[in-house]
C-alpha cells in the first residue's frame, strides 16, 4: 500500500483554502484504497522540519499551495529549495501539486504549474500533474455544501492518483474551469467590479491586514 505525504503550504495552516481542498484529494485517495496520508503544514516550524525528511520516505507527495500575485509564498519557496539533498537521490517520490488562488482565470496558475513540473523533473521524480483551481478565496465564505461539485472532483482527482499513480486529466480540466475570460466576459466582469460594495470582502481584507492605506501602492513604478 503505498504512502502519502500531504503537505499544506498555506500561511493560514490547517484554517486554509488549500487544506479544504487537500483534504478532499486525501479523501479519494482513502477510498481508492490507499493508507491515510501524513499531513503537515509548512507554516508551522515544526511541520516544515519534519515535511523535509518525510519526502525521502513517502511513495506519493502532494503538495498544495495558494498563489498569492503571481507568487507562491516563501514558505513554499523555503521548503522546495530544503529539496536540494534529494536532487539525483534514487528512489525519490511521484510529486504532485494543488494550486489554488483567488483568481478566476486558471491561466494566472500556469506558470507555478510549470515550475513545479521542473521541480520534480528536477528532483528525479515521477510527475503526477498539478491541480489548478481559480476562485479558491470564496470557499472561505461559502458553506461546504454550495460546493459539492468541486468536492467530487477533487475525491475523484485522489481516487487517480491512488489507482494511476497521476490525476485524471479529464478531470483536471473540470476542476480549473475557466482558463481565460473571453472578451465579452472580461467586459462584464470588469464592469461588474465597478458596482459599489462588490469589493467588499477584499476592502476588509485589506483593512484586516493593515494595508489600506497601501492599496494604490507601485514600487516597481518608475516614477
Amino acid at each position: 500500500m503505498s504512502s502519502l505525504l500531504l503537505l499544506n503550504g498555506s500561511p493560514r495552516g490547517s484554517r486554509s483554502n488549500s487544506m479544504k481542498m487537500l483534504s478532499r484529494v486525501a479523501e479519494g485517495w482513502e477510498r481508492a484504497g490507499g493508507a491515510a496520508p501524513q499531513v503537515l503544514h509548512l507554516a508551522y516550524g515544526v511541520d516544515f522540519a519534519r515535511a523535509v525528511e518525510a519526502f525521502g520516505e513517502s511513495d506519493v507527495v502532494l503538495l498544495g499551495t495558494p498563489l498569492y500575485t503571481d507568487s507562491m509564498p516563501a514558505i513554499v519557496k523555503s521548503y522546495v529549495e530544503a529539496l536540494a539533498p534529494y536532487v539525483g537521490r534514487s528512489g525519490n517520490p511521484r510529486l504532485a501539486f494543488l494550486v489554488q488562488s483567488g483568481f478566476q482565470e486558471a491561466l494566472h496558475s500556469r506558470p507555478v504549474e510549470w515550475y513545479f513540473e521542473k521541480i520534480a523533473r528536477r528532483l528525479d521524480c515521477a510527475y503526477a500533474g498539478t491541480i489548478v483551481r481559480g476562485g479558491g478565496e470564496a470557499l472561505q465564505a461559502m458553506p461546504d455544501q454550495a460546493n459539492n461539485r468541486l468536492w467530487e472532483r477533487l475525491i475523484g482527482l485522489g481516487e487517480s492518483l491512488e489507482r494511476d499513480g497521476r490525476f485524471d486529466a479529464e478531470i483536471l480540466a473540470l476542476t480549473a474551469r475557466t482558463e481565460r475570460f473571453s472578451p465579452p466576459a472580461a467586459v462584464a466582469v470588469k464592469l461588474a467590479l465597478m458596482i459599489p460594495g462588490t469589493q467588499f470582502y477584499w476592502n476588509g481584507q485589506l483593512k484586516k491586514n493593515g494595508a489600506w492605506d497601501r492599496r494604490f501602492a507601485a514600487p516597481y513604478s518608475e516614477r
